[in-house]
């Protein structure tokens, strides 16, 4: 039930990274086949007639634990044509945040590389997996 339009309601947008945690594991996988996992958190700050600021919380890591785990917080600013209703937020996060995909993969390939000699190249989609209001 993704409004589309939501975008049309945005005048402009901004995002800048705010925090970093970066883990080295010293410890190889056990298996050859590992899944490298990421979480997505988001949350509300504010949303006002002109204004919507979100922070998006991710974690990428090895699975079982190996490797490395990475935390990013992003913080995230709308100026809005119109209002967005907080339902509409919820119904359209993936949307809103689509574009901080890109961001993320290419910060965390640069940061693996410096840390285990490879670059990890993550899809720049992202799925929330919780949304806090």
């Amino acid at each position: 039930m993704e409004d589309t339009n939501i975008l049309k309601k945005i005048q402009a947008r901004k995002f800048y990274l705010k925090k970093i945690t970066a883990d080295k594991i010293e410890k190889d996988p056990i298996d050859k086949t590992t899944k490298i996992k990421q979480e997505v958190k988001c949350s509300i700050l504010e949303n006002t007639k002109e204004n919507l600021s979100l922070k998006v919380n991710t974690k990428t890591f090895v699975d079982p634990e190996a490797l490395f785990s990475i935390e990013l917080e992003y913080i995230m600013h709308f100026k809005l044509k119109e209002e967005i209703t907080d339902e509409e937020v919820e119904n359209n996060i993936n949307e809103l945040i689509s574009f901080l995909g890109q961001e993320i993969s290419y910060v965390i390939a640069s940061i693996t590389k410096k840390m285990i000699g490879v670059h990890v190249i993550l899809p720049p989609g992202l799925e929330i997996d919780e949304l806090d209001k």
